[in-house]
């Protein structure tokens, strides 16, 4: 049994990146979402969404994972042997440093991508049954976009692009965050955003799960959003916005370091 410690997890770590992760998770959703139980789907996400650090590998204790998605730590240890019997993550077990069993790694497994699945499908299988009326699309539409008058933060979207909702953004996203970015972006621009935050969280590396600094993160994108109705950004709507988000999270970072510092001279 290895002893848990960061270079262990690393060791670990099944994805290069966060959207082959995704890719992956999404896939095996794709095909056995209908049979896993709704509390077997929560236990799958928060893996996920805790699983970007070290991408791929989460290493949360089944009683905080049952605090948090709010179920029973049994219905988190039937969920787990669900998820690993059907191949999507596989459990180390780990040490602790004075010899007693400790928690499980558990490590997200590669699955078929999303989008080899979709791109197999035959044209039967994506062609509707029933072709909606083209004057009432079109009305529709045009109601949506005098509603949410989203920012088009680079002005070359396309329109296929812009057209998609925020139900079409992987799972891994902070709900949070696409609440509060939805009334003002399309799904593409919320993705990429995402992703700048994802890129700002594993250069800091804070102590915080990312979930834990929403309120930090929608702070940032409300700075942006009010620079750019201000015509304050120059460059563009992502980098600033990343730039915000970066300077955040280096005081949050900073903030953690002052409280090992009090901890460290009151001799705690």
């Amino acid at each position: 049994m290895e002893k848990l410690n960061f270079e262990t997890v690393q060791r670990y770590q099944s994805f290069q990146t966060i959207e082959e992760m995704d890719q992956s998770v999404r896939g095996f959703l794709y095909k056995h979402k209908v049979e896993l139980s709704e509390g077997t789907l929560s236990v799958l996400q928060h893996i996920w969404k805790h699983s970007v650090k070290v991408v791929g590998v989460s290493f949360a204790k089944y009683d905080y994972i049952a605090e948090q998605v709010k179920v029973s730590r049994r219905t988190v240890i039937r969920a787990v042997n669900s998820l690993e019997e059907r191949g999507i993550i596989k459990r180390i077990p780990t040490a602790r440093m004075n010899g007693k069993q400790g928690v499980n790694i558990v490590v997200i497994q590669a699955f078929e991508p999303i989008d080899t699945l979709l791109n197999n499908k035959s044209p039967q299988d994506v062609t509707p049954t029933v072709t909606p009326n083209k004057t009432e699309n079109k009305q529709s539409s045009l109601c949506e976009k005098q509603i949410k008058q989203p920012i088009n933060v680079n002005d070359t979207s396309e329109s296929s692009q812009q057209e998609l909702d925020s139900s079409y953004l992987p799972d891994s996203i902070s709900q949070e965050f696409v609440q509060a970015t939805k009334p003002f972006l399309h799904a593409i621009d919320i993705y990429k955003l995402w992703n700048r935050v994802l890129i700002a969280y594993n250069k800091i590396k804070p102590q915080k799960y990312l979930d834990d600094l929403s309120e930090c993160i929608i702070h940032a994108f409300k700075q942006t959003v009010f620079a750019k109705k201000l015509g304050k950004i120059h460059t563009t709507f992502e980098g600033y916005f990343y730039r915000i988000v970066y300077a955040n999270l280096i005081i949050e970072k900073r903030r953690e370091h002052k409280h090992l510092l009090y901890d460290f001279l009151n001799g705690e």
